[in-house]
């Protein structure tokens, strides 16, 4: 167990980052690559919105979500106001690195050990898909987050990895210049082929 400012971080656990509206931070549609965006969404139960505090020594964290594995990162190591939060496979970088501030009234702020620079969220926005970003301290709520512990009952459960959406078949006819659809499939197909 780890203390940081007031907020006591369980090893092995795992944790929402709860905006003052309650929406959570979450990995954009469950992507498991390097540079994933992360971004603000209603808290919907689902392992992409679940993260781990994992010490990186000296009061610092590596914030791990439960569905990727990976970190969150600053794009590019950028260090100005607006460089967006992403997710990165885990490295001794500085822009992986991050300090919670204790705020007030239980919420928190968590600042970047390379940039010296908060979680914000871009244009002070606050609904669904609101991009993660950092930006310097400016008393702001879009850089007030709470950090809790996720239900146990959404822990015990496995939850099945997302299917990607499924899209129409394609058309076997195409269009031609004269306005009659020209077969492309079937017997005309194989006829013409010949």
């Amino acid at each position: 167990m780890a203390k940081a400012s007031q907020v006591v971080l369980l090893e092995n656990e795992f944790y929402l980052i709860k905006a003052p509206n309650g929406k959570v931070l979450e990995i954009k549609n469950f992507n498991t690559e390097n540079g994933a965006a992360i971004r603000l969404w209603d808290y919907a139960g689902h392992p992409w919105q679940q993260w781990q505090f994992v010490d990186a020594g000296e009061g610092r964290w590596r914030i791990r979500n439960r569905f990727t594995g990976k970190v969150m990162d600053l794009a590019m190591s950028g260090v100005c106001n607006g460089t967006w939060v992403h997710q990165w496979t885990q490295t001794a970088g500085a822009g992986q690195r991050w300090q919670i501030v204790e705020a007030g009234g239980g919420k928190v702020k968590l600042r970047n050990v390379l940039a010296d620079k908060v979680i914000d969220l871009v244009g002070m926005r606050v609904e669904n898909g609101t991009q993660a970003q950092i930006w310097q301290d400016v008393f702001g709520e879009n850089q007030l987050w709470s950090i809790q512990p996720v239900p146990d009952k959404l822990l015990q459960k496995d939850m099945p990895k997302p299917e990607p959406k499924k899209t129409a078949p394609k058309s076997t006819r195409t269009q031609t210049g004269t306005g009659r659809a020209k077969k492309t499939g079937g017997k005309g197909g194989r006829r013409a082929a010949k």
